[in-house]
């Protein structure tokens, strides 16, 4: 999947044990080292962790109904918190994990299950069961999740469960942690509280998964290091209708602001089953990358999916496609307009280089960064050629890849004494790969941007040179 273009591994910490996660983690940084040495290159593969949250689950399948049972449409079935019930789940009676439940609910009330695969509607509530009439039956399976729109329970933002995960993910050093369902910024602030000095360097990306989270979604934005869109849940909650708006304003201020932006579900659904994608879902891929998404995740596809390298495979070449259609002018000259005056050093630097890249047909803008923020800044005017961003801290380069346009790569040769030639060893090293991949040719132009010191402490150089037949830049 890594050759196919997967460059973040994202796991949901809401199923398998603590221990099977770790194992997968090995496993992916495994798979990664030996993906290095087939590149030549060490692969920044960035893993990404996916709290539970605030998500309602159901329990188990009784032993004698097998792995599902089926809820025909027009029965009465009940929802109960009673534990006795956790493994017994049946035609009659489903386990809800979340022991309020009851309490939180009002006559009326719409149960969607498995990602609205099943639908029940609220008729009798009493201390610990909900009675509910089936109005769209479905097979359930075990452990499958539990949303009511336009409910907002009042639980803790992260269970004692997301704890234990959170100080594992800490340990085992992971790059990103995906808080769920974050309706208000004291999500993001409690989870920077339990992270603490030692996950202080662990992306944090706010889950917009409720109508209340898109209302606070500006505050969101302020605490957040990127923001995720799961289409799933807010679709219930908003309507699916005007779920096509929300996404266009969210990916909007989000790229205003410079916070990259995730999209995920339903992006190539088919593909779970079949080899080749629904064209009404290519046209989806290409719309969020024409909205300004930074990255697309898949779930079910890759996860359970019969497809998962095709599926992987086929999404990266829909974004190629649909990046091709964008207007980087007009992006640039929007956000040029947004740009405060005065701006930074930094800023002005970045959006100089985007314009000097325009002028010259830069087959490439090269960015020596130590911190990726000068990567970031440059990502946000849209270029049409590729950013390298290239940096001798493998966490960073890790997640660069949050950033649209950005290929991270990690220079690992030792210093040189001299700051200057060192710099240029960083750039002919870039050079030399790009060369390799084909997308830069002797005698193309290239934009470097760069500090103009050693320990400057921000980039203010941008340069245009030119890739030499001997892979260095003249």
């Amino acid at each position: 999947m890594m050759s196919a273009g997967m460059n973040i591994a994202m796991l949901n910490m809401s199923y398998g044990t603590r221990e099977e996660h770790i194992e997968m983690i090995k496993l992916l940084r495994q798979a990664a080292k030996n993906f290095s040495v087939n590149m030549g290159k060490n692969y920044p593969l960035a893993i990404a962790a996916r709290l539970a949250g605030k998500k309602i689950r159901t329990g188990s399948i009784a032993d004698s109904y097998g792995e599902t049972v089926e809820l025909k449409t027009g029965d009465v079935i009940r929802l109960t918190t009673d534990e006795t019930y956790k493994d017994r789940c049946s035609t009659y009676a489903i386990y809800v994990d979340f022991m309020y439940f009851a309490d939180q609910i009002t006559k009326g009330d719409l149960v969607l299950i498995d990602n609205e695969t099943i639908m029940l509607k609220v008729e009798i509530i009493s201390t610990s069961t909900v009675t509910c009439k089936i109005e769209r039956g479905g097979m359930l399976g075990s452990y499958k999740d539990v949303f009511v729109p336009n409910v907002v329970f009042e639980m803790p933002n992260f269970s004692e469960k997301d704890k234990l995960d959170i100080d594992m993910l800490i340990h085992q050093q992971i790059d990103i942690i995906v808080a769920s369902f974050v309706n208000s910024p004291n999500t993001i602030a409690d989870l920077k509280d339990l992270l603490g000095v030692k996950g202080k360097k662990i992306a944090i990306i706010a889950n917009i998964q409720t109508i209340e989270g898109f209302r606070n979604f500006d505050e969101i934005l302020l605490t957040a290091n990127g923001i995720m869109i799961t289409r799933q849940e807010l679709g219930s909650d908003i309507t699916p209708k005007k779920l096509v708006i929300a996404q266009k304003n969210m990916i909007a201020r989000a790229n205003k602001a410079n916070v990259p932006v995730c999209v995920n579900a339903h992006l190539l659904s088919s593909m779970r089953y079949k080899k080749l994608p629904l064209r009404a879902e290519l046209l989806d891929v290409a719309n969020c990358i024409l909205d300004g998404a930074d990255t697309l995740e898949l779930s079910a596809e890759t996860a359970v999916g019969l497809y998962p390298v095709d599926t992987v495979a086929c999404l990266a070449s829909a974004c190629k496609e649909a990046e091709a259609c964008i207007w980087s002018k007009q992006i640039f000259h929007d956000f040029v307009d947004k740009t405060p005056i005065p701006c930074d050093q930094a800023t002005g630097v970045g959006l100089a280089a985007v314009l000097a890249a325009q002028r010259s047909l830069a087959a490439a803008i090269i960015v020596v960064t130590t911190t990726g923020k000068s990567a970031q800044i440059v990502s946000k005017y849209g270029p049409r050629c590729p950013i390298i961003g290239v940096t001798r801290y493998a966490a960073i380069a890790r997640q660069l890849h949050l950033w649209r346009g950005i290929i991270p790569l990690i220079f690992e040769d030792a210093p040189d004494a001299d700051w200057q030639i060192d710099l240029e060893c960083r750039v002919n090293f870039c050079t030399k790969w790009a060369m390799d991949q084909g997308f830069v040719r002797v005698g193309d132009p290239i934009v470097v941007v760069s500090g103009w010191k050693q320990g400057a402490g921000y980039t203010n150089t941008m340069r245009i040179v030119y890739a030499a037949a001997d892979c260095s830049v003249v």
